[in-house]
């Protein structure tokens, strides 16, 4: 399992959060999600052979009816 951060704009409040988190969990290779206490950091546990972190920031950019932006 490898572990990386992804800056994260939109993310507002604990509704956001937790919809990054189920979002992100359902998919292949996610083990573990956190995000900040001020709300611009995810972290994920992956395993590299079933996902990368384009393919997460890509998933979290295309939430449904978040406008949530990659920034690094």
């Amino acid at each position: 399992m490898k572990e990386f951060a992804l800056q994260v704009e939109g993310i507002m409040c604990p509704k956001c959060v937790k919809k990054i988190k189920e979002t992100l969990l359902s998919k292949d290779g996610i083990d573990d999600v956190g995000v900040s206490a001020d709300f611009t950091t995810v972290t994920v546990k992956l395993d590299e052979n079933k996902t990368n972190a384009l393919q997460i920031g890509s998933i979290i950019e295309k939430i449904e009816d978040k406008s949530f932006k990659i920034i690094n």
